[in-house]
């Protein structure tokens, strides 16, 4: 087998689980690799500490697939699958869609996996995962889920740097236009082909619950960023006097619209297309007031030099909010950018509001739910964080 030595001291991290290899941790290249081979990881004295797979392109060189004297084949890759899935069951008893693999925090760097019903889509997030195991992932998806269709959703920035194709498409069985998920007594519509990320944001699923105790008949309801509206369906459950959601995607409206009535909620909602910052100025000039405001904005940091920027952009989000806000009022920060941290998700809000002249209670935390695991020893797992605000007086 083609053969990777690390330089001195790079193997510890390799040893306490941490599965990316750069190419400047890499001290020889033993034998021509290409895109997609496996390969053993070795310390410069010769042992063997992992192996993985050449992921040329991207950020890390190798990806680490084991750390365990194993052999890499499609039994290696079965039972990871299976592992990850068994270990999310329980939380089929609250939702009928659930991410079932996840990337490096499941054990294979780069293979996304979300099941909606009775049907998965799947993401291979780097083509050199694609060139190893794509025929092998596919069947053991088959084998351990048992799905009606299979729809791969592979559209992701990340190939594009490589220079390799973007691909979408079913790629096994059937899959229906529409797709309902029951989520905390809240019901979707899942649309795989068309929607956002891979169908639909399963990873506000915590957040959407932390909310809802705080909301009643007398709420006012701004759900900024609101995609086909989780936030704002869980508002109009609840009995929020006014619901307004704000995003620029005209389909995403539109599912937004659909989740309303899909729940049988036929009043007190608006909906806004546009740029989310310019709105929130101008319902601020119309005088407008709210008691809840999310604010859930895309991933637009994908680099450690674009937080500068991200922290520029939500503290103009906050500084909008906190106009909008009245007295006693919560505000929900959220981001699912890796790079901003939850300390920089304080520092802005904490700005915002003193430029404001409010003062502010944390009212809660969330992170990712247990289907997006976080892994201590991999950073990177964690990345989405939900700061909850009140507006409390002197």
């Amino acid at each position: 087998m083609r053969k990777i030595v690390v330089e001195a001291g790079k193997e510890k991290k390799i040893k306490n689980f941490y599965p990316n290899i750069y190419k400047d941790e890499i001290r020889e290249i033993v034998g021509s690799v290409k895109n997609g081979d496996i390969v053993e990881v070795c310390t410069a004295d010769g042992e063997e500490i992992a192996k993985g797979y050449i992921a040329e392109g991207t950020s890390a060189f190798v990806r680490v697939l084991t750390t365990d004297k194993v052999t890499v084949d499609k039994i290696l890759i079965l039972d990871k699958i299976k592992k990850a899935y068994e270990r999310r069951k329980k939380i089929f008893n609250e939702t009928n869609c659930v991410r079932v693999f996840y990337s490096e925090a499941d054990g294979i760097p780069g293979l996304i996996v979300d099941k909606f019903e009775k049907y998965v889509v799947v993401q291979f997030r780097n083509s050199g995962l694609e060139v190893a195991f794509r025929q092998e992932i596919i069947n053991a998806i088959k084998k351990v889920m048992k799905p009606k269709g299979i729809y791969e959703r592979s559209d992701v920035e990340n190939r594009v740097h490589e220079g390799v194709e973007q691909q979408t498409g079913v790629i096994f069985g059937e899959i229906p236009d529409r797709i309902i998920m029951e989520d905390n007594g809240l019901n979707y519509i899942i649309d795989i082909v068309n929607g956002q990320k891979t169908g639909f944001f399963l990873d506000q699923r915590d957040s959407r619950k932390f909310i809802r105790p705080y909301l009643n008949e007398t709420t006012r309801f701004l759900d900024v960023f609101s995609s086909s509206g989780g936030f704002s369906v869980a508002a109009l459950k609840e009995g929020c006097k006014k619901v307004v959601a704000i995003d620029k995607d005209s389909y995403a409206l539109q599912l937004c619209r659909e989740n309303y009535k899909l729940n049988g909620f036929t009043s007190n909602f608006e909906t806004i297309e546009g740029d989310a910052f310019s709105i929130l100025k101008t319902l601020s000039n119309r005088g407008e007031r709210y008691d809840v405001i999310t604010l859930d904005p895309p991933s637009l940091i994908k680099k450690k030099i674009d937080v500068s920027r991200g922290r520029d952009m939500f503290f103009s989000l906050c500084d909008e909010s906190f106009k909008l806000i009245e007295n006693g009022g919560i505000v929900g920060v959220i981001t699912c950018a890796y790079h901003m941290s939850l300390q920089d998700l304080i520092e802005v809000a904490r700005m915002a509001a003193s430029k404001n002249g409010k003062r502010l209670q944390v009212m809660g935390i969330n992170y990712q739910p247990e289907d997006h695991p976080w892994i201590l020893h991999i950073p990177e797992t964690l990345y989405l964080k939900a700061l909850w605000v009140k507006v409390i007086e002197e």
